[in-house]
């Protein structure tokens, strides 16, 4: 069966994903400067919205998994992907490669400027570092892409809605079905931000793949090296999105986790492996010891920009990604309940990128403490894809750590943007029943189209430009969240409080 393309999205989306990649191209100075300009703007005024968005929706999913609708099923079928195959999609889809490279190097950005007023540099600097990155990564985060997941999958699956588009989430704010102005409005919106996304975090991983391949061959850096790694991940998740779901984002998915224990498990056993475990439960005791104080923290009194420049961004960063997703985790959880999807989000998600700052990015921080390398002053020579290569490089085997590194990166980018590319194709079709997927042609499409922006953020400054578009694209969603989070409560509501159905537990 031909799926018939939605124009409207489809023309609009690709309107201005090229209107934002262009004028970086054509004009990179002028176009960094006003995207920071705006970044710093929507950061200090809008900043405490986004951080009262997280603690809400924190509160909502738990809410869910533990309160009365826990049970509710998406669906009466059993599901449709083992439960590990479905964490390996969930994960690799919902982290990428942007978290191989904060997960390694972001507690060297914190020690210096440390939150809470601790002195740069102290003890208490090194252990506020190394918990920042778990609570930018963890449950409250997680509850970014949750919250939608819930939202859409619920009409989706119980409701019987036949469109898989994020606007299905907010019946209750939107009336007129997916022709409507707000519905287009809402998808619109949605598709911008995940290309916005999706762009800034191909803007992390290209430059440290090609740090990677340059320290294995001795070619130095150059933007054309990057133009080649973004065209050979192109050609990685361009291929497994024409496969399809279960041929080629599952398997490839699949074999992303096996590969990710591997190094991590050599990892932990070719470090200071005493350290790497006595920090690791030190790291996690102060973390949830302090997490409500981190998931509340404005910082209204010293005002050291900590929280404008690293929890705002990737609050702004997890809601961009979150209703891409939303959508994409609904249409591999039928059968499974509410409180699964919590759980397996919130709880697996979690632990498997906590897995990675407390050995990777632990691993780092050790060869600092012990003056073993200096980590911080390869940042301050160079940046921080140098320093990833030069904690590497302290390892025993080190070219076979750095050529696992580079397919693991490749394998988590062509997770995340096959995954994007899916999701991309499938709210641009105008309806697409449970089970089914978009039209060939349509995804492989989108998995080339997405790859404009990375260029042109590359192009114009690397990563603080990449940074700052996250937050500027995502400001529509932060609405678009409380609706839908508003009508899924309206609609468990609706259906099960009135009269109790067993058969929907």
């Amino acid at each position: 069966m031909t799926q018939a393309v939605d124009r409207v999205n489809f023309i609009l989306t690709l309107s201005v994903m090229l209107a934002m990649a262009v004028p970086l191209l054509l004009f990179p100075e002028a176009s960094a400067l006003a995207l920071q300009t705006a970044y710093n703007f929507l950061a200090t005024e809008l900043g405490w919205l986004y951080i009262l968005t997280a603690i809400s929706a924190f509160g909502a999913v738990l809410f869910i998994a533990f309160g009365p609708y826990g049970r509710v099923r998406l669906g009466d079928n059993t599901p449709e992907f083992s439960t590990a195959s479905w964490i390996a999609m969930l994960f690799a889809a919902g982290i990428g490669a942007g978290m191989m490279y904060w997960a390694s190097i972001e507690w060297a950005f914190y020690v210096d400027a440390p939150p809470f007023g601790a002195e740069p540099r102290s003890p208490e600097a090194y252990l506020w570092a190394s918990s920042f990155g778990l609570h930018h990564w963890g449950l409250v985060a997680w509850s970014f892409y949750c919250l939608p997941t819930l939202a859409i999958a619920y009409p989706y699956y119980v409701r019987g809605v036949s469109k898989l588009k994020y606007s299905i989430s907010a019946p209750h704010f939107i009336k007129g079905g997916e022709s409507s102005m707000g519905a287009r409005l809402m998808d619109s919106f949605f598709m911008i931000a995940l290309v916005g996304g999706i762009g800034s975090s191909l803007g992390f991983s290209t430059p440290m793949i090609a740090a990677l391949i340059s320290r294995l061959t001795g070619i130095p850096v150059s933007f054309e090296m990057e133009l080649f790694v973004v065209a050979a991940c192109v050609a990685m998740f361009g291929t497994s999105v024409w496969l399809g779901l279960k041929r080629g984002i599952k398997r490839l998915s699949d074999f992303n986790m096996v590969l990710a224990f591997l190094i991590l498990v050599c990892v932990l056993l070719a470090s200071d492996t005493v350290f790497l475990l006595k920090m690791a439960i030190n790291t996690i005791g102060h973390t949830l010891q302090n997490t409500v104080a981190m998931m509340f923290w404005t910082d209204p009194i010293n005002d050291t920009g900590f929280i404008e420049d690293w929890t705002i961004f990737y609050w702004a960063w997890w809601l961009a990604y979150g209703p891409f997703i939303g959508i994409f985790v609904t249409r591999i959880s039928k059968g499974r309940s509410l409180r699964e999807v919590v759980l397996g989000m919130l709880g697996m998600g979690s632990m498997g990128v906590w897995l990675f700052y407390l050995i990777i990015g632990n691993h780092s921080l050790g060869l600092q403490l012990s003056g073993e390398l200096d980590v911080l002053g390869v940042m301050a020579e160079s940046d921080g894809s140098q320093a990833i290569i030069a904690g590497l490089d302290v390892l025993p085997g080190a070219t076979l750590f750095i050529i696992a590194f580079i397919f693991l990166i490749s394998i988590f980018t062509a997770t995340t943007y096959d995954s994007a590319s899916y999701v991309l194709s499938a709210s641009a079709t105008k309806s697409l029943k449970p089970s089914e997927d978009p039209a060939r042609w349509h995804r492989v499409f989108w998995a080339c189209a997405i790859a404009i922006l990375p260029i042109g953020l590359m192009y114009a400054g690397g990563l603080k430009t990449a940074q700052t578009v996250v937050l500027v694209v995502s400001l529509p969603l932060v609405l678009t969240f409380w609706l839908s989070g508003i009508s899924l409560f309206k609609s468990l509501k609706e259906d099960h409080d009135a009269v109790r159905d067993p058969s929907a537990t």
